[in-house]
């Protein structure tokens, strides 16, 4: 039933349209003038492995090796990996071929993709509660809010946004089924959830929502009210058993292509992971609510016994946000609380699943971008509701208060966009940021120290590295790089004793053995750079640099016909290479077989 004032119920079509078509210029202008700045950004972090270095992007041809292989198989071959999605592939396959490595392309690209998001969510909850002031209110502050920084201030977060557009697709092609009883509204939404599955494996989720959604809508209109729990149940189940099927289907493809569901141990116990719970899901309150302080890493490690800071006291926290909710539900909508509660937790459960997660990986703001639907809905309707029943001037059909208070919101959360967005315009500034915010996280610590390297800063990264691996003595990466700093200062004994450590500690790590290759050259030992190279290209076939490293070390052991076929290799990666060509030229007139890049399945 619509609510007075807060829809276009008493509106005629046409001035309702004309209402629709205001709000969401406005909705998309807002949008696009916080993240525009976005444009003059580079590729940062994972870009550069996934896009800039990685040749399978940059052919059609690989595209069916999307779909049966891990996304990271270009960068770690041995790994069976625990991320299956050949969508977001193709998605950079096609932006590659639009933009090929111009950043502004592929930056412009994702602020349109999060703004066809931002569109979804606004059809999606008017569709679903019926009214019109809570849906662009919704839409808005979701458009803005400074937690989705890394989603669309970073190019590899169009892996969060391809994958909550589909989602929000199928499950808005539901809603019309459910409306309609119109097969082809199922079609596409089971559709929709497919390629959403593909997108992200996060998606699972879907039928568990729509369950939910359907238990709290309750029947329809015609079907009595009084109907049993089993019947409720019996009821809710049919609306989901059309994706059973879909889900089925993609487990098993995906079950093929990984060789397995993952490759990994849990890194938590049950209690850890109990304990753990409380601080992670006040980590996503505080982030959303109080979005301030935001980076790519924060300082969140497992908990592993009962503590007051970082368990009782956020249990606490969560519990209170809780019984507010439950206090105000009915004031401002029961059923609809109810909705945007499911939009938070149910999206929110694969984040949560924390077991296999690395210590320095267990929380990420792009995790919320889907569940902030529901948290946006929740505001959206407090908004709704405040002064309701007090007479107000209209303006667009919607009451003044509704404006100024929505308006008023978006522009604090914009301002704070605007300034998270900016750590990510390069990698110095993004890893600067995360140390400055995650001292004693890992990644943070290593990333920022990799940086230094490049920036010949050496002996601020070594006096990093060496106190990370003191704090982390199993993390080969500290090692790896310890090393790598200190064969830039040309002290090849520690050099070497230190990437021998990383190899110890971790000895699929393609990058410690091209170093100690380098060392090894260096100390006038190029038959011993020959063996630590090959391993390094065995380990990384499809790095095009360790081909050539590879091919430069096989010249100066006078193997140029070997050396040749090294370069080819690295050319077939990566055409027009000048410096794979420049190498190429000091072997003259050698010939060697063209290689054709043709990727066989490495065994584990």
């Amino acid at each position: 039933m619509t609510q007075p004032g807060s829809s276009t119920g008493n509106q005629t079509a046409p001035a309702a349209r004309l209402q629709d078509r205001y709000l969401l210029g406005l909705l998309f202008f807002v949008t696009a003038a916080t993240y525009l700045t976005t444009l003059r950004f580079g590729f940062v972090y994972d870009d550069k492995n996934q896009i800039y270095f990685n040749p399978f992007i940059k052919a059609w041809r690989y595209v069916p090796q999307y779909f049966a292989n891990s996304l990271w198989r270009r960068a770690d071959p041995l790994a069976l990996g625990v991320y299956y999605r050949p969508l977001y592939l193709v998605w950079l396959r096609f932006n590659y071929a639009m933009f090929s490595i111009r950043p502004m392309g592929w930056h412009l690209s994702e602020v349109l993709l999060h703004l066809l998001v931002t569109w979804l969510v606004y059809r999606t909850i008017k569709t679903m509660t019926g009214q019109f002031t809570p849906a662009w209110v919704t839409a808005l502050i979701f458009s803005v809010h400074p937690i989705h920084h890394e989603v669309v201030a970073w190019i590899s977060g169009a892996n969060e946004s391809l994958y909550a557009a589909l989602f929000l697709a199928a499950f808005l092609a539901y809603l019309h089924f459910r409306k309609s009883s119109e097969a082809g509204w199922m079609i596409l939404s089971c559709l929709f959830y497919g390629l959403a599955l593909l997108s992200k494996e996060t998606a699972i989720v879907l039928p568990v929502l729509i369950f939910a959604y359907d238990w709290i809508a309750g029947v329809s209109e015609a079907a009595p009210t009084d109907r049993s729990i089993s019947g409720r149940i019996t009821c809710s189940f049919m609306q989901v058993v059309y994706y059973i099927p879909i889900g089925s289907i993609y487990l098993i493809v995906r079950y093929k292509a990984m060789t397995g569901f993952n490759d990994s141990t849990p890194n938590a116990s049950f209690a850890t992971w109990l304990l753990t719970l409380p601080s992670v899901l006040c980590f996503y309150l505080k982030n959303w609510f109080l979005p301030f302080h935001l980076s790519e890493f924060y300082d969140l490690p497992y908990q592993t016994r009962p503590n007051l800071a970082h368990v009782f006291l956020p249990a606490v926290i969560v519990f209170l946000m809780v019984g507010a909710v439950c206090m105000v539900r009915n004031r401002i909508g029961s059923r609809h609380v109810g909705y945007a509660a499911l939009w938070i937790l149910v999206p929110l459960l694969p984040a949560l699943n924390i077991f296999l997660f690395k210590v320095d990986d267990l929380v990420h703001d792009r995790y919320f971008y889907v569940p902030s639907i529901g948290a946006s809905l929740l505001v959206a309707l407090l908004i709704e509701r405040v002064g309701q029943h007090q007479p107000q001037p209209v303006v667009f059909g919607q009451p003044l208060r509704v404006v100024v208070m929505a308006l008023g919101l978006t522009s604090i959360l914009a301002a704070g966009t605007i300034k998270a967005i900016n750590f990510w315009q390069d990698d110095y500034t993004l890893f600067s940021r995360a140390q400055q915010i995650a001292p004693h996280n890992p990644g943070a610590v290593n990333n920022l120290s990799v940086e230094w390297i490049s920036r010949g800063e050496l002996e601020q990264a070594q006096s990093a590295l060496e106190k990370g691996l003191q704090e982390n003595r199993e993390d080969s990466r500290f090692a790896t790089n310890l090393g790598r700093a200190l064969y830039l200062q040309k002290q090849y004994a520690k050099a070497e004793e230190f990437t021998r450590h990383a190899m110890a500690l971790d000895p699929n790590v393609a990058e410690s053995y091209v170093t100690l290759g380098e060392i090894q050259l260096k100390q006038n030992r190029p038959a011993e750079a020959k063996d630590s190279v090959r391993r390094a290209v065995e380990l990384s076939p499809f790095d095009a640099h360790y081909h050539t490293i590879y091919g430069i070390v096989l010249e100066l052991n006078g193997d140029c016909p070997q050396a040749m076929i090294q370069f080819n290799a690295a050319e077939a990666l990566v055409p027009g290479d000048f410096f794979t060509r420049r190498e190429m030229a000091k072997c003259g007139s050698t010939k060697a077989p063209a290689v054709t890049l043709a990727p066989q399945p490495v065994p584990h």
